[in-house]
């Protein structure tokens, strides 16, 4: 009895640390298991920050910031968004190049990327139209998120910082500007300028009459202030010397062949002229058109006064202030008996040769709302189709009561990167829920 016993023990024993190694394989295998999920999560979100320029000419060289998403597994970026300080634009990838070596990336314009597939970020930027090519580079300004490293300026010091100033002057957050100030046709402006706090960054834009120069990023040094912005259209720089009395002087660079003088000073109160007093609407102010739908050709009427209020804008697809306002008058379509009509004046007169430019900008912003192809975008093409005089701007929206009274036009689209965007949108709710009641 006793021998059965030890035998069944011994028995029992060795059952026991099979149990355990069992035990000890699978945790070990769970492990393994787990961290290679884990590791495959990091590897796949790999987000990295550049620093990319875009030589225009000799005397321009556009700075800007680049985020891209890819895991090392992959031969082109699985993301890529311009950043313009808080401004995002996701790129679409559209297709491989002619060899796998290069990608290409869609802005919502008419100009692209041409990015070779590598561990660096250059190509070139192409506008579609013109065939214009212009190289592009980069360098790394944050490896990842994990590394706890900090934003590298999108104006790198080493190459920007020149010597220190010793005093330090004062920069105001408003300035009244005078772009082409070396000119008889002088235009005014409203700058906007904030400091990020703790920092030498700054953002802001500038306002005219036809609208804003959208979201400007940059870094000041001493008594220099650099900025640009890039959009795929908008290609602008900035070069701002502050001086002892708080004026400021210097250039402003767009795309590869102009640039201007401008001249400011501190100015908390000067204003614009009223954007709803520049382009009027005539006696009679009835809108009856027929204008075809700019995909299928199906000609819609367009017609005021039929018991809905309606919102018609002027816009084009290559106007970056128009995708800006489309964007805002999407959320506008949430109201019922409300229409909205978008007239969209193209570089071509041709509405299929405009479809892809159009359609670009519908499925970027989603847009919900009727685009009716109305022609070329050429000097009195809108005064000609719609009652308005004085027409000086993209984007420009008229809005008419549920008897087709024309109850506004406002000239021009000052969007989200400044400083009274919402107060305007606020306003514009409050009037079409007033009007709708």
């Amino acid at each position: 009895m006793k021998l059965y016993s030890k035998h069944r023990l011994r028995r029992y024993f060795w059952i026991f640390i099979g149990l355990l190694g069992g035990l000890a394989t699978f945790y070990s295998f769970y492990l393994k298991k787990e961290n290679n999920q884990l590791n495959q999560i990091v590897f796949e979100n790999k987000t990295q920050l550049w620093n990319a320029e875009i030589k225009f000419s000799n005397e321009h060289i556009l700075r800007f910031q680049v985020e891209t998403l890819k895991s090392d597994t992959s031969t082109y970026y699985n993301e890529i968004n311009i950043i313009n300080g808080d401004e995002k634009i996701p790129l679409k990838h559209h297709k491989q190049g002619e060899s796998l070596a290069k990608s290409i990336w869609q802005f919502p314009f008419q100009s692209e990327l041409h990015l070779n597939n590598s561990k660096e970020l250059k190509g070139f930027f192409i506008k579609i139209e013109t065939k214009e090519s212009y190289p592009l580079t980069s360098s790394l300004a944050i490896i990842s998120e994990e590394n706890n490293m900090g934003k590298i300026n999108r104006f790198p010091p080493n190459e920007f910082k020149r010597n220190s100033d010793k005093n330090i002057f004062p920069f105001a957050e408003r300035f009244s500007i005078k772009l082409r100030s070396n000119s008889e046709n002088s235009k005014s402006a409203i700058g906007e300028f904030i400091q990020k706090p703790n920092s030498n960054e700054y953002y802001g834009s500038i306002l005219t009459e036809t609208g804003d120069y959208r979201y400007l990023a940059g870094n000041r040094y001493g008594n220099k202030l650099f900025l640009s912005t890039f959009d795929g259209v908008h290609a602008y720089t900035f070069f701002i010397d502050i001086k002892e009395n708080g004026e400021i002087t210097g250039r402003h660079f767009s795309g590869a062949n102009y640039s201007e003088p401008f001249i400011g000073r501190s100015d908390s109160v000067s204003k614009l002229r009223n954007p709803y007093g520049i382009t009027l609407g005539k006696v009679n102010s009835k809108v009856d058109i027929k204008l075809p739908e700019y995909e299928t050709g199906e000609i819609m009427h367009l017609i005021t006064g039929r018991g809905n209020v309606t919102l018609i804008q002027v816009m084009g697809s290559w106007c970056p202030n128009c995708l800006d306002e489309s964007a805002f008058f999407k959320e506008l379509t949430a109201y019922d008996d409300l229409d909205i009509y978008a007239l969209a004046f193209e570089k071509s007169s041709n509405r299929d040769e405009s479809i892809s430019a159009i359609k670009k900008v519908v499925e970027y912003l989603d847009l919900n709302y009727p685009i009716l192809f109305a022609g070329k975008a050429q000097s009195g093409a809108v005064e000609d189709m719609l009652p308005i005089k004085n027409f000086i701007s993209y984007p420009t929206y008229l809005l008419y009561n549920r008897e087709g009274k024309l109850i506004e036009v406002h000239a021009g689209f000052s969007g989200p990167a400044t400083q009274g965007y919402e107060d305007f949108t606020e306003k514009l709710h409050s009037k079409i829920q007033d009007l709708l009641n």
